[in-house]
């Protein structure tokens, strides 16, 4: 499947949940990179893909762009619509009302460092 200049592979090709955990977060985090160029242009958005988990999530968070650029700031870190958290491979690193930033830890945190 190709979502604008994206291919999102229909089977993340890493075996264990934790990389699938990864692999989908990195995902949207480099559709997100799309649109925060989009942004760049000039042109409007309707805000950011989620970055969770979730392969087939349907939220849109809003970022400024200082946001933006520390969620941005370390290849582990995503932000997330609240609540949206793999407990067992993330940490939240901050709350705010319309999302979350956490950062991956482990084996996820390794993949998603791989990943960016």
């Amino acid at each position: 499947m190709y979502l604008g200049r994206v291919e999102i592979p229909t089977e993340p090709p890493f075996g264990s949940r934790e990389k699938r955990v990864a692999y989908n977060e990195a995902t949207a985090r480099d559709i997100n990179e799309r649109k925060a160029e989009w942004l760049d242009r000039g042109h409007d958005s309707l805000g950011f893909f989620c970055e969770c988990w979730q392969t087939d999530c349907p939220e849109h968070i809003r970022l400024s762009a200082e946001e933006w650029e520390k969620a941005r700031a370390q290849p582990n870190r995503f932000a997330i619509a609240p609540g949206h958290i793999a407990g067992e491979f993330e940490i939240v690193i901050e709350e705010h009302p319309g999302f979350w930033l956490i950062e991956k830890q482990g084996e996820a945190g390794e993949t998603a460092e791989k990943l960016a």
